[in-house]
């Protein structure tokens, strides 16, 4: 039996030539620091740039040895599933959750995001990232008949099995309760990926400012309503 497509996430490193690391952690900077549960916290590589930052993280993941690198790296990892099963922490237990390239890769988000509410704290933030089927890049495959990136028709490979765009993103956060305060991209795909990123030309992040909608990716702070407010 083929093993998780998920699996092969721990052979991702955290790149702060990325511009969607950087811009991830641009969105929380404003935020009074306090408990911060990062889902889906792979080996612990973003954890330990955020607990650098002054918060105090846990992470939670679904597989038994990146769990076991992350708490070598000194993050409160836990192993579940959170996929299906309840997150291992009491109700309002954090002040800001972090979910990073994560959603795409769940099949019942409605479930992910009930879960985040239980354990988020009341106007409490949450960070998600997630690819965005909406790229220009995409729109232009799409125009030339040719299948978007990040796609596939099977779950080996890239693992993704839910596609967003920003205006979907914003809708199901907000059925959950949550608020959308900002919406980034991290850079435009003018020419295709493979020939230009933001990696080799670090300008290109100031696109995905410009044409969030258009961006390879979709970043998002979201607050929790606070308890007795409108969504």
């Amino acid at each position: 039996m083929t093993a998780p497509a998920w699996t092969d996430y721990g052979h991702h490193r955290v790149d702060l030539r990325e511009s969607r690391i950087r811009k991830l952690l641009a969105l929380l900077d404003g935020e009074p620091r306090g408990r911060l549960l990062d889902v889906g916290c792979a080996a612990g590589e973003l954890g330990v740039l955020l607990a650098a930052r002054g918060w105090s993280v846990a992470g939670v993941d679904r597989e038994p040895a990146l769990v076991a690198a992350a708490r070598e790296r000194g993050i409160d990892a836990r192993h579940c599933d959170f996929g299906q099963m309840l997150l291992p922490w009491p109700d309002g237990a954090f002040d800001a959750v972090v979910l990073a390239e994560v959603i795409e890769h769940v099949l019942d988000t409605d479930h992910v995001l009930t879960e985040i509410v239980r354990v988020l704290r009341s106007g409490g933030a949450l960070v998600v990232t997630t690819p965005n089927l909406a790229s220009l890049e995409n729109r232009a495959r799409l125009l030339l008949g040719r299948y978007p990136m990040w796609m596939d028709i099977r779950v080996e490979g890239t693992g993704h099995v839910r596609y967003y765009t920003p205006r979907m993103l914003r809708a199901h956060l907000r059925r959950h309760g949550f608020r959308v305060e900002q919406h980034v991209g991290n850079w435009v795909p003018f020419l295709p990926q493979r020939f230009l990123d933001d990696r080799r030309a670090p300008w290109l992040a100031v696109t995905g400012d410009w044409f969030p909608s258009l961006a390879m990716g979709i970043l998002m702070r979201a607050r929790r309503v606070r308890d007795g407010e409108p969504a």
